[in-house]
């Protein structure tokens, strides 16, 4: 099988020098073009929405927003695309708005007169989808997640109302005031012991917050879920920001499993801030896409302090330990007259184009607790969100990139060769070569750094080549080692 090593760790390299990782390419293409209908939801988005890919092609997308009437209640909505940029919004015959149909779902089995909101959408095989949301109860202060199931992803019937797998802060169950102090016990007991109908400490191992997603993880057939852990911030501590809408708190990710996606794992921290983060850094949400050998996550950045929400890459090989080493804006934010001057939120997954990868997201210009504050950021006049589009390469999530100047030099582990032909996946300015070496470090002869070909250009499949045009066919599974040199390029990928 071939091997493509990518360098969102060191754990493939013997050493590396004058070599920085930097995030690849992102083409942004501005708003998406969705269908404008009359019963379109307000303040629609597809943060924590799901697109799922259609095995005959297309792709469908489910996501929430406002009632256009009733400013208390969200709503699940329904769209489909034939290229993930153009998106219709087609009558389902479930809700209708001014006497017409509309595009909105809604579950059989849901109460009258509560929201729904944030859908997490898979299609496990022919008739069998899944989807979990979150549905808030205003008046009887119930506000858990939970799942529906269907045969063909439009008509939904709620598996069980009862049984939450998930609970947010402000459920009933866990207590209204449990966001501020802390999830103690005694605060909760006392004052909801009248109207609680589960065992408080079972509530309790359910707490998350909102913004989750949910997987199927081929490789382990278990179910994963990926959601926020608020972790109490003290009235005294550095680390609160007083002008945040929850400044008692600091947002965390955590991640559960399931063999069914019914009845899920107790919490495990996986993404906390660190001592190279400032005092006022939260998580909150991420969103993975399986890439290879490797999980890319889509982590929201929370700058609480700014109130910004950037798009931050991290890597992970097997989705419980995870790295950041590109802290920061992965989608570049606009300027104050973009829409997505403030804040980036990632639907669940990436749109497969071929060549590339299409991103949706919601993109907006208010700090996160605008309508908490009630005023928007210097030089931005009026609210806005939309739902944006990005374009990415496959394969270039993020490189090493040579430092100005200087000769970047990277030598992989001994490694045994699948590939043909050894090719490198850069961007090269300047110079790329290569010296092949044995087992033992020594370079093979006629595979010296002097004798390679110098690679320049940009191409995903440079081919590595020596002298009159040796390349490592004769050393096709044998075990060896490579040493790069680079002078003014970006190095992606190598596939051995």
């Amino acid at each position: 099988m071939l091997r493509r090593v990518h360098f969102y760790d060191d754990q493939d390299l013997e050493c590396r020098q004058n070599l920085n990782l930097v995030p690849g390419p992102v083409h942004k293409l501005g708003i998406a073009r969705m269908e404008e209908r009359a019963c379109d939801l307000e303040r629609s988005s597809v943060f924590a929405g799901a697109v799922v890919e259609m095995p005959g092609g297309g792709y469908r997308l489910y996501y929430s927003g406002g009632h256009p009437e009733e400013d208390r209640l969200l709503r699940l909505a329904f769209a489909e695309s034939e290229d993930g940029v153009r998106w219709s919004k087609p009558d389902l015959g479930q809700m209708q708005f001014g006497g017409e149909d509309t595009n909105w779902i809604w579950p059989e089995g849901m109460p009258d007169g509560v929201s729904i909101t944030q859908p997490q959408v898979l299609r496990l095989g022919e008739g069998d989808w899944r989807m979990w949301f979150w549905w808030h109860g205003h008046d009887v202060g119930r506000m858990p997640y939970v799942a529906a199931t269907s045969e063909d992803g439009i008509a939904w019937r709620v598996i069980d109302l009862d049984m939450p797998h998930i609970m947010h802060p402000a459920d009933r169950e866990l207590g209204q005031n449990s966001r501020v102090a802390g999830l103690t016990q005694a605060n909760t007991e006392d004052k909801f012991a009248a109207d609680r109908t589960m065992d408080w400490m079972a509530a309790k191992r359910l707490r998350s917050n909102d913004a989750t997603y949910v997987y199927y993880n081929e490789q382990t057939r278990l179910f994963e879920m990926y959601s926020v852990w608020l972790v109490p911030v003290p009235d005294d501590s550095d680390h609160r920001t007083p002008h945040d809408n929850a400044p008692g708190v600091s947002r965390t990710i955590h991640r559960r499993e399931s063999p069914d996606g019914i009845a899920w794992s107790d919490p495990e921290m996986i993404i906390m801030p660190d001592e190279h983060d400032p005092l006022h850094q939260e998580f909150y949400y991420l969103a993975v896409q399986p890439d290879g050998d490797w999980n890319i996550g889509m982590l929201g950045n929370y700058r609480c302090w700014e109130q910004t929400m950037d798009l931050e890459l991290c890597f992970s090989r097997d989705t419980h330990r995870w790295e950041r080493p590109l802290r920061g804006g992965w989608v570049p934010r606009g300027g104050v007259a973009d829409v997505d001057h403030m804040h980036v939120y990632a639907t669940n997954r990436l749109i497969d184009r071929g060549d590339h990868w299409l991103l949706l997201y919601r993109g907006g210009n208010t700090a996160h607790n605008y309508k908490f504050k009630k005023q928007l950021p210097p030089g931005v006049t009026e609210a806005r969100q939309e739902t944006m589009l990005a374009e990415i390469p496959k394969g270039r999530f993020a490189g090493l990139q040579a430092t100005d100047r200087c000769v970047g030099s990277l030598t992989l582990k001994r490694f045994n060769q699948s590939a043909e032909k050894i090719t490198v996946d850069a961007c090269i300015n300047g110079r790329l070569q290569a010296e092949m070496r044995d087992p033992f470090g020594r370079p093979v002869p006629g595979y010296e750094l002097n004798a390679c070909l110098p690679v320049t250009g940009d191409s995903h499949s440079h081919v590595l080549t020596w002298g009159d045009g040796l390349t490592t066919e004769d050393y096709r599974y044998d075990a060896i080692s490579l040493r790069i040199e680079i002078e003014d390029g970006v190095i992606y990928s190598v596939q051995t």
